[in-house]
Protein backbone atom coordinates (compact mmCIF):
# COMPACT_ATOMS: atom_id res chain seq x y z
CA UNK A 1 0.00 0.00 0.00
CA UNK A 2 1.18 3.45 -0.67
CA UNK A 3 1.52 5.97 1.42
CA UNK A 4 -0.96 8.23 -0.45
CA UNK A 5 -3.24 5.86 0.65
CA UNK A 6 -1.85 5.07 3.90
CA UNK A 7 -2.46 9.05 4.20
CA UNK A 8 -5.66 8.42 3.02
CA UNK A 9 -7.07 5.79 5.73
CA UNK A 10 -6.16 8.11 8.54
CA UNK A 11 -9.80 8.07 9.29
CA UNK A 12 -12.09 9.38 6.56
CA UNK A 13 -8.52 10.62 5.05
CA UNK A 14 -9.81 10.42 1.11
CA UNK A 15 -12.38 13.05 2.62
CA UNK A 16 -10.18 14.74 5.82
CA UNK A 17 -7.11 15.54 3.21
CA UNK A 18 -9.16 16.13 0.22
CA UNK A 19 -12.98 16.60 -0.19
CA UNK A 20 -13.32 18.12 3.18
CA UNK A 21 -9.63 19.52 3.30
CA UNK A 22 -10.10 22.90 5.09
CA UNK A 23 -13.66 23.05 5.39
CA UNK A 24 -14.02 20.21 7.77
CA UNK A 25 -11.78 20.17 10.70
CA UNK A 26 -13.34 16.97 12.83
CA UNK A 27 -11.97 15.37 14.97
CA UNK A 28 -12.75 11.76 17.16
CA UNK A 29 -14.33 13.43 20.09
CA UNK A 30 -16.89 14.56 17.71
CA UNK A 31 -16.32 18.62 18.22
CA UNK A 32 -16.13 20.39 14.98
CA UNK A 33 -15.58 23.77 14.08
CA UNK A 34 -19.41 24.47 11.87
CA UNK A 35 -20.78 27.52 13.68
CA UNK A 36 -23.63 28.60 10.94
CA UNK A 37 -26.65 30.87 11.17
CA UNK A 38 -30.33 29.43 10.10
CA UNK A 39 -31.58 30.24 6.97
CA UNK A 40 -35.19 31.43 5.72
CA UNK A 41 -35.91 28.07 4.43
CA UNK A 42 -34.37 25.94 7.79
CA UNK A 43 -31.71 24.86 6.12
CA UNK A 44 -27.84 26.13 8.21
CA UNK A 45 -26.88 28.79 5.81
CA UNK A 46 -23.85 30.74 6.26
CA UNK A 47 -24.62 34.50 6.93
CA UNK A 48 -23.79 35.81 3.12
CA UNK A 49 -25.34 32.73 1.38
CA UNK A 50 -22.77 31.41 -0.36
CA UNK A 51 -22.93 27.84 -0.91
CA UNK A 52 -20.43 24.86 -2.40
CA UNK A 53 -20.40 21.52 -2.98
CA UNK A 54 -18.01 19.04 -1.41
CA UNK A 55 -17.31 15.73 -2.49
CA UNK A 56 -17.14 13.33 0.68
CA UNK A 57 -14.66 11.11 -1.09
CA UNK A 58 -11.56 11.75 -3.52
CA UNK A 59 -12.50 12.16 -6.58
CA UNK A 60 -9.48 11.15 -8.04
CA UNK A 61 -8.44 7.94 -6.31
CA UNK A 62 -9.24 4.96 -8.32
CA UNK A 63 -12.15 3.40 -6.81
CA UNK A 64 -15.42 4.61 -8.63
CA UNK A 65 -15.46 1.99 -11.76
CA UNK A 66 -17.44 3.20 -15.01
CA UNK A 67 -20.40 0.75 -15.49
CA UNK A 68 -21.51 0.23 -12.49
CA UNK A 69 -24.14 1.73 -10.04
CA UNK A 70 -21.84 4.27 -7.95
CA UNK A 71 -23.29 6.21 -4.61
CA UNK A 72 -21.41 9.78 -3.95
CA UNK A 73 -21.60 11.36 -1.34
CA UNK A 74 -21.47 15.20 -1.32
CA UNK A 75 -21.88 18.18 1.71
CA UNK A 76 -22.75 21.76 1.00
CA UNK A 77 -20.16 23.75 2.50
CA UNK A 78 -21.89 27.73 3.63
CA UNK A 79 -19.43 30.55 2.87
CA UNK A 80 -17.64 30.18 6.40
CA UNK A 81 -16.86 26.62 5.02
CA UNK A 82 -18.24 24.67 7.86
CA UNK A 83 -20.90 21.66 5.95
CA UNK A 84 -24.83 22.59 6.71
CA UNK A 85 -25.87 20.62 9.19
CA UNK A 86 -29.43 20.41 7.77
CA UNK A 87 -30.42 20.12 4.23
CA UNK A 88 -34.55 20.51 4.18
CA UNK A 89 -35.72 19.85 1.14
CA UNK A 90 -34.28 17.82 -2.25
CA UNK A 91 -31.39 19.08 -4.52
CA UNK A 92 -31.71 18.85 -8.22
CA UNK A 93 -28.46 17.27 -9.71
CA UNK A 94 -27.36 17.18 -12.91
CA UNK A 95 -24.31 15.66 -14.73
CA UNK A 96 -22.42 16.30 -17.86
CA UNK A 97 -19.57 15.18 -19.81
CA UNK A 98 -17.66 17.05 -22.22
CA UNK A 99 -20.60 19.78 -21.58
CA UNK A 100 -23.53 17.38 -22.99
CA UNK A 101 -25.18 16.12 -20.29
CA UNK A 102 -25.61 12.48 -19.54
CA UNK A 103 -29.12 10.98 -18.58
CA UNK A 104 -31.81 12.93 -16.52
CA UNK A 105 -31.70 15.83 -13.51
CA UNK A 106 -31.28 13.41 -10.43
CA UNK A 107 -33.54 14.85 -6.83
CA UNK A 108 -31.33 13.63 -4.20
CA UNK A 109 -32.88 14.25 -0.50
CA UNK A 110 -30.85 15.68 2.43
CA UNK A 111 -29.88 13.04 4.79
CA UNK A 112 -29.38 14.22 8.10
CA UNK A 113 -30.64 11.37 10.60
CA UNK A 114 -28.14 11.31 13.97
CA UNK A 115 -25.09 12.32 11.70
CA UNK A 116 -23.41 16.33 12.61
CA UNK A 117 -23.58 17.16 9.22
CA UNK A 118 -26.22 16.79 6.38
CA UNK A 119 -24.84 15.20 2.93
CA UNK A 120 -26.44 13.82 -0.26
CA UNK A 121 -25.91 10.15 -1.62
CA UNK A 122 -26.35 11.21 -5.80
CA UNK A 123 -26.79 7.83 -7.51
CA UNK A 124 -25.09 7.47 -10.96
CA UNK A 125 -23.64 4.82 -13.38
CA UNK A 126 -21.19 6.48 -15.46
CA UNK A 127 -21.29 4.99 -18.81
CA UNK A 128 -17.92 5.40 -20.13
CA UNK A 129 -14.75 6.50 -17.85
CA UNK A 130 -13.99 9.92 -17.74
CA UNK A 131 -14.45 13.40 -15.60
CA UNK A 132 -17.81 13.71 -15.12
CA UNK A 133 -19.13 17.85 -13.82
CA UNK A 134 -21.27 17.19 -11.55
CA UNK A 135 -23.88 20.14 -10.51
CA UNK A 136 -26.08 20.42 -7.49
CA UNK A 137 -28.80 23.59 -7.84
CA UNK A 138 -29.50 24.89 -4.39
CA UNK A 139 -30.87 27.38 -2.84
CA UNK A 140 -30.92 29.11 -6.37
CA UNK A 141 -27.59 28.39 -6.85
CA UNK A 142 -25.38 25.65 -9.09
CA UNK A 143 -22.51 24.36 -7.81
CA UNK A 144 -20.22 22.43 -9.10
CA UNK A 145 -17.81 19.05 -8.87
CA UNK A 146 -16.05 17.33 -10.86
CA UNK A 147 -15.61 13.42 -10.11
CA UNK A 148 -13.44 10.77 -12.30
CA UNK A 149 -14.60 7.19 -13.24
CA UNK A 150 -11.85 4.45 -14.19
CA UNK A 151 -12.36 1.65 -16.33
CA UNK A 152 -13.25 -1.75 -14.58
CA UNK A 153 -9.98 -2.89 -14.60
CA UNK A 154 -8.28 -0.70 -12.98
CA UNK A 155 -10.40 -0.65 -9.96
CA UNK A 156 -9.55 -2.64 -7.32
CA UNK A 157 -12.24 -1.85 -4.39
CA UNK A 158 -15.02 -4.20 -4.87
CA UNK A 159 -17.78 -2.56 -6.59
CA UNK A 160 -21.91 -3.54 -6.41
CA UNK A 161 -22.63 -6.78 -8.26
CA UNK A 162 -18.79 -8.15 -7.72
CA UNK A 163 -18.36 -11.31 -5.77
CA UNK A 164 -16.87 -10.19 -2.48
CA UNK A 165 -13.33 -11.14 -1.22
CA UNK A 166 -12.96 -13.81 1.46
CA UNK A 167 -11.12 -12.15 4.03
CA UNK A 168 -10.46 -13.62 7.67
CA UNK A 169 -11.72 -10.89 10.41
CA UNK A 170 -10.51 -10.86 14.00
CA UNK A 171 -13.06 -12.07 16.44
CA UNK A 172 -13.27 -11.77 20.22
CA UNK A 173 -11.81 -15.57 20.32
CA UNK A 174 -9.61 -15.36 16.89
CA UNK A 175 -7.99 -11.95 17.15
CA UNK A 176 -5.16 -13.18 14.54
CA UNK A 177 -3.28 -9.90 14.39
CA UNK A 178 -5.47 -7.26 15.11
CA UNK A 179 -5.07 -5.42 18.49
CA UNK A 180 -7.25 -4.16 19.37
CA UNK A 181 -10.39 -5.85 17.56
CA UNK A 182 -12.98 -3.13 18.65
CA UNK A 183 -11.88 0.51 19.31
CA UNK A 184 -15.20 2.01 20.37
CA UNK A 185 -15.94 2.62 24.13
CA UNK A 186 -17.22 0.31 25.39
CA UNK A 187 -16.36 -2.70 22.38
CA UNK A 188 -18.79 -3.02 20.35
CA UNK A 189 -21.10 -6.46 19.87
CA UNK A 190 -19.95 -7.11 16.65
CA UNK A 191 -16.88 -8.98 16.56
CA UNK A 192 -18.59 -12.46 16.98
CA UNK A 193 -18.71 -13.65 14.15
CA UNK A 194 -15.90 -14.12 11.34
CA UNK A 195 -16.40 -12.96 7.88
CA UNK A 196 -14.59 -15.51 5.41
CA UNK A 197 -16.70 -18.14 7.57
CA UNK A 198 -20.12 -16.40 7.54
CA UNK A 199 -19.21 -15.87 3.71
CA UNK A 200 -18.51 -19.40 3.28
CA UNK A 201 -21.78 -20.64 4.92
CA UNK A 202 -23.73 -18.40 2.08
CA UNK A 203 -24.99 -15.80 4.84
CA UNK A 204 -26.56 -12.20 4.22
CA UNK A 205 -23.48 -10.00 5.68
CA UNK A 206 -23.47 -6.44 6.82
CA UNK A 207 -19.12 -5.31 7.31
CA UNK A 208 -18.66 -2.66 8.64
CA UNK A 209 -15.27 -1.25 8.21
CA UNK A 210 -14.19 1.74 10.40
CA UNK A 211 -12.13 2.90 13.53
CA UNK A 212 -13.71 5.19 15.88
CA UNK A 213 -11.12 6.18 17.81
CA UNK A 214 -8.79 6.85 14.75
CA UNK A 215 -11.38 9.03 12.89
CA UNK A 216 -10.81 12.04 12.40
CA UNK A 217 -13.94 13.54 11.34
CA UNK A 218 -16.28 12.15 13.82
CA UNK A 219 -18.16 10.07 11.27
CA UNK A 220 -17.01 6.50 12.60
CA UNK A 221 -18.83 6.12 15.88
CA UNK A 222 -22.07 7.60 14.79
CA UNK A 223 -21.82 4.94 12.07
CA UNK A 224 -20.90 1.78 14.05
CA UNK A 225 -23.90 2.95 16.39
CA UNK A 226 -26.43 2.65 13.56
CA UNK A 227 -25.28 -0.47 12.65
CA UNK A 228 -25.48 -1.75 16.43
CA UNK A 229 -28.97 -0.71 16.21
CA UNK A 230 -29.67 -2.32 12.67
CA UNK A 231 -28.17 -5.43 13.85
CA UNK A 232 -30.94 -5.65 16.53
CA UNK A 233 -33.76 -5.14 14.67
CA UNK A 234 -32.73 -7.07 11.42
CA UNK A 235 -32.94 -10.83 11.97
CA UNK A 236 -31.09 -13.04 9.19
CA UNK A 237 -28.35 -11.11 8.75
CA UNK A 238 -24.97 -11.05 10.36
CA UNK A 239 -23.29 -7.59 11.06
CA UNK A 240 -19.51 -7.29 11.50
CA UNK A 241 -17.51 -4.98 12.67
CA UNK A 242 -13.85 -4.87 11.59
CA UNK A 243 -11.05 -2.10 12.55
CA UNK A 244 -9.01 -0.23 9.94
CA UNK A 245 -5.79 -0.87 11.97
CA UNK A 246 -4.32 -3.76 13.13
CA UNK A 247 -1.62 -1.95 15.25
CA UNK A 248 -2.45 1.26 16.53
CA UNK A 249 -1.63 0.98 20.25
CA UNK A 250 1.38 -0.19 19.39
CA UNK A 251 3.06 2.61 17.00
CA UNK A 252 4.02 6.23 18.03
CA UNK A 253 2.20 7.45 15.31
CA UNK A 254 -0.97 6.20 13.44
CA UNK A 255 0.69 6.60 10.11
CA UNK A 256 2.88 3.87 10.86
CA UNK A 257 0.40 1.72 11.76
CA UNK A 258 -0.25 -1.35 9.95
CA UNK A 259 -3.86 -2.33 8.05
CA UNK A 260 -6.24 -4.28 9.00
CA UNK A 261 -6.64 -7.60 7.22
CA UNK A 262 -10.36 -6.71 6.06
CA UNK A 263 -8.26 -3.00 4.59
CA UNK A 264 -5.72 -4.98 3.11
CA UNK A 265 -8.07 -7.37 1.10
CA UNK A 266 -10.03 -4.89 -0.21
CA UNK A 267 -7.95 -2.17 -1.20
CA UNK A 268 -10.01 0.25 0.81
CA UNK A 269 -8.76 3.58 -0.41
CA UNK A 270 -10.73 5.40 2.43
CA UNK A 271 -13.23 5.12 5.74
CA UNK A 272 -15.40 4.11 6.99
CA UNK A 273 -17.67 1.82 4.26
CA UNK A 274 -20.26 -0.33 4.90
CA UNK A 275 -20.71 -3.48 2.82
CA UNK A 276 -23.98 -5.19 1.74
CA UNK A 277 -23.42 -9.08 0.84
CA UNK A 278 -26.07 -10.96 -0.02
CA UNK A 279 -26.18 -14.94 0.22
CA UNK A 280 -24.39 -15.52 -3.06
CA UNK A 281 -21.67 -13.63 -1.74
CA UNK A 282 -22.28 -10.50 -4.49
CA UNK A 283 -21.80 -6.86 -3.19
CA UNK A 284 -25.28 -5.26 -3.45
CA UNK A 285 -24.47 -2.24 -1.50
CA UNK A 286 -22.03 -0.24 -0.91
CA UNK A 287 -22.27 2.69 1.71
CA UNK A 288 -19.11 4.87 1.43
CA UNK A 289 -17.91 7.75 3.64
CA UNK A 290 -21.06 8.33 5.43
CA UNK A 291 -24.49 7.33 6.17
CA UNK A 292 -27.15 7.91 7.91
CA UNK A 293 -29.39 4.78 9.93
CA UNK A 294 -32.23 5.53 7.12
CA UNK A 295 -29.72 4.76 4.24
CA UNK A 296 -28.49 1.93 5.99
CA UNK A 297 -32.14 0.47 6.48
CA UNK A 298 -32.89 0.71 2.80
CA UNK A 299 -29.68 -1.13 1.94
CA UNK A 300 -30.34 -3.73 4.31
CA UNK A 301 -33.64 -4.03 2.61
CA UNK A 302 -31.94 -5.90 -0.16
CA UNK A 303 -30.77 -8.81 1.72
CA UNK A 304 -33.45 -9.01 5.09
Amino acid sequence: MTDITRRRLLGLAGTAGLAFAAPMAGCADGSENSESTKGASGDDDATDGRFSLIPVFDSGEKYLAAGTSQRLPFVIAGSDGAPLETINRSVSFTVSKNGKQVGDAIEVPGRTSGTSRAYLALPFTAPEPGIYDIVATYDGRELDAAVQFWARDEVDYPQIGDPIPSVVSPTATAPGTVDPICTADPLCPLHALEFATQLGARRPIALLVSTPAYCQTAICGPVLDFTVTAAGKTPGVDFIHAEVYANPTKVDSIASATQSPVVEAFAMPFEPAMFIVDEAGILVARLDSVFDAGELDDALKLIS
